[in-house]
């Protein structure tokens, strides 16, 4: 199989756009930018027109996954600019394994990608069945079992979160930040003072609605899951999970790199 030795992939989020050059599938560099409200573009195009400047991307093939439906052609048309090709549109077609979620058209094309950069990622280890937690701008678990997506749960972000509460000024009037180190190593349920509370409520209640949602699935289909940690936020919980859980956080880029490289290699021109 002719797979490329380089590819781009770009993922356009809710909250943040990420742009990855692939090297023999590894990711070499990475830039982000906040994703512009609509149709504030001028920074976008600023963004794409000075990505890398030192690396000439027109040998280079590419995949967007977009969850932000307005962004999708003028992302298109930026990268188009600046490579001199369309990147290619992440879709769930060649992949190896089954979509079963209503209507599959459905699905956020990054929970497909993260599904899929999970198992190229962790391949055996992850056993028959698994399921992706994705700490994003929303926090959205995604299970495969037996060669088939079936689907997940989708709950608000932690940033969403805590924003909700008294309109984001309550760990304010605490003190510290809600997801300092000390924290996160102590992982108590028991808040003392209204940042803890509002740390136990937000993450530690989070991760433990993650875990149990994991466990009742786990009742629901009849075999254990393991647990993949996916998203900006997923080095931050981490350590709130046990040993047994795995994570990488660009499986969505290493989703869509495997997208590329099926893609590329059904190619005529491959």
């Amino acid at each position: 199989m002719n797979r490329p030795v380089g590819g781009v992939t770009i993922k356009v989020g809710l909250s943040r756009i990420s742009v990855a050059l692939h090297r023999e599938g590894s990711i070499l560099r990475m830039r982000t930018l906040a994703t512009p409200p609509a149709g504030d573009l001028a920074g976008l195009a600023a963004f794409f027109a000075h990505l890398w400047p030192d690396l000439p991307e027109g040998d280079l093939p590419a995949a967007l996954v977009c969850v932000v439906p307005d962004l999708a052609e003028p992302v298109s048309r930026l990268w188009e600019e600046r490579s001199g090709h369309r990147p290619e549109m992440f879709s769930l077609v060649g992949a190896p394994f089954a979509v079963d979620y209503r209507p599959p058209e459905s699905l956020g094309p990054d929970r497909g990608a993260a599904v899929w950069g999970a198992l190229g990622r962790f391949g055996k280890a992850l056993g028959s069945a698994f399921m992706v937690a994705d700490f994003g701008t929303h926090t959205v678990t995604t299970v495969f079992s037996g060669g088939h997506l079936l689907g997940g749960a989708i709950l608000p972000g932690l940033s969403l979160m805590e924003r909700s509460l008294g309109a984001g000024r309550v760990t304010l009037s605490g003190g510290g930040h809600l997801l300092d180190r000390e924290r996160l190593t102590r992982g108590r349920a028991l808040g003392r003072s209204t940042v803890d509370s509002v740390f136990s409520g937000v993450v530690l209640g989070s991760v433990l609605a993650v875990a149990g949602l994991g466990k009742r699935a786990e009742e629901e289909l009849g075999v254990p899951l393991r647990i993949v940690l996916t998203g900006g936020l997923s080095p931050v919980v981490a350590p709130l999970f046990g040993p047994e859980a795995l994570a990488n956080r660009q499986a969505v880029h290493y989703g869509a790199w495997s997208f590329l490289s099926r893609s590329r290699d059904r190619s005529p021109e491959t």
